[in-house]
Parts: C-alpha cells; structure tokens; sequence
C-alpha cells in the first residue's frame, strides 16, 4: 500500500470522474500516475484539453529543485516544480513521472491554466491553431483527440477576438446578414 509522502498515512483510492487517485485522509494530498495530472485537468474544465500541463515541454516556465518528499511508488526522493510565476508547487517522480499534489494545488493549477487561456491575445490563438492543426496529422494522441483540441483552439480564438475586436466582429455579422446567397 502507498503512504502518503507528507505524513506517512495509508493512501486510500479516490475516484474522481474516470482517474483513479490516491489520496491521503489525513492531509487532503494527492498522488497521480503518469497521464493522470493532464486527465483531471481536462476533466475539471473541457476549454483546457488543448493546454498540455506537460512538466518538461516547456522547461523555461518551470523552476526545479530536489525536493524532500519522497514518491509513493518508486521510494526515491522528488523534483519541486514551481510551474512560472503561478505559485504551483507540484512534487514529480523522475522515475515513474507520478505527480503529489498538496491540498488545493490541483484548484490552482487549474486556476492557473484558465488564467493563461484568457490572458493569451488574437495572435497567439492563431499560432495555437496553427499549432494544433499540425498535431492533427503528426499528433501523439488519435485524431478525435486532436480534432477538439483544435476545436477548442478555435473556440477560444473566436471569444478573444470579440473582445478585442468587437467592431471587426460586428461588421462581419452584418455583412453575413447581407449575404444574397444565404
């Protein structure tokens, strides 16, 4: 049985929607396997499926350091990641690429992610599309899961540019409006 890296109780199994956790009683952490950190994100909000939370793909926006807890399933000690100027703190397994999660860290984390997608501009949606487009022929995931990704994508791109281009939006409308052959 897994004891919890904090205070050495038993883990117990969580189910949240189709992950399998584990969790300590006693302090409220969380251990997740490997895939399972980027699953719960996108359970807890469908407009961050795109988002890949990945801890090495984009090295620059996280600050490592060894770090004092020890992984629930390999027993070796963890890396500290402080994902970019967010304040996440997340203990990972190097080994078995397992994630702990104090109380509260998977709320921010995800607060976090939302901040991002309603921080990015026009532009960097259309990168981000672009992106995503070509994840749709040489993507790791299947094709369904890189089409909503992509849908996503574009979805987000359509609401910044409301909000940074409403009249732009609204001509457009009406010229659609306009259109004889509809």
């Amino acid at each position: 049985m897994k004891k919890c890296p904090k205070c050495g109780t038993d883990l117990k199994l969580k189910v949240i929607g189709s992950i399998e956790i584990d969790e300590c009683e006693s302090c409220k952490g969380i251990w997740l396997d490997k895939g399972e950190l980027r699953e719960a994100k996108d359970l807890a909000d469908p407009n961050l499926n795109w988002l890949d939370f990945e801890i090495w793909k984009h090295p620059e926006k996280f600050n490592s350091k060894q770090s004092d807890i020890q992984c629930p399933t390999c027993n070796i000690p963890t890396v500290g990641i402080e994902y970019g100027h967010t304040g996440v703190n997340i203990d990972y397994c190097k080994n078995c690429h397992g994630v702990w999660l104090d109380k509260d860290e998977l709320p921010n984390i995800i607060e976090a992610l939302e901040h991002e997608i309603t921080e990015k501009t026009f532009s960097e949606y259309v990168h981000e599309s672009i992106e995503e487009a070509k994840k749709l022929v040489t993507g790791p995931e299947s094709f369904m899961s890189e089409w909503k990704d992509l849908s996503s994508v574009f979805k987000l791109m359509q609401y910044r540019l409301y909000v940074e281009k409403p009249k732009l939006v609204e001509t457009l409308l009406d010229l659609n409006t306009l259109n004889p052959f509809k």
